[in-house]
């Protein structure tokens, strides 16, 4: 019964996980207990930006030029179709705010785990005002 056990939980964790390939080549692994989306979020707008989730920060100070992988994992028990939102804050040099935008990843029960890019290149302010500096 132990065998079993063993063989069971490894078998569960090498199902959770999803390998990304990373921008130089590189490959990395990531468990995912639930169905999710591993973003890799570029940075094409402002010197620093930060990216948070409803729980919090996820990435603080992402410099110009460069990306961050973030895997998004959605709420068990959740319905099929499940939404993961995802917020960008950008920063001048001098920290000052310059706005926001987010996006929202869906992924399916049915059809597991996948990759998707968010190349971040505009900003929005309240009043339509916003752009990248």
């Amino acid at each position: 019964m132990r065998n079993f056990v063993a063989i069971a939980a490894i078998a569960l964790v090498t199902n959770a996980c999803t390998t990304v390939r990373l921008a130089d080549g590189t490959t990395q692994r990531f468990a995912m207990v639930q169905v999710g989306v591993v973003v890799r979020v570029l940075n094409n707008c402002t010197p620093f930006l930060d990216l948070e989730r409803v729980g919090g920060m996820v990435v603080k100070g992402l410099p110009y030029g460069e990306s961050a992988t973030i895997p998004l994992v959605s709420t068990p028990f959740g319905p099929g179709n499940r939404e993961m939102p995802l917020t960008a804050k950008g920063y001048s040099a001098n920290m000052e705010y310059l706005g926001s935008v987010s996006k929202t990843f869906y992924v399916s029960t049915s059809e597991g785990s996948r990759e998707e890019v968010w190349e971040i290149d505009r900003l929005n302010l309240p009043g339509g005002r916003g752009g990248c500096s």
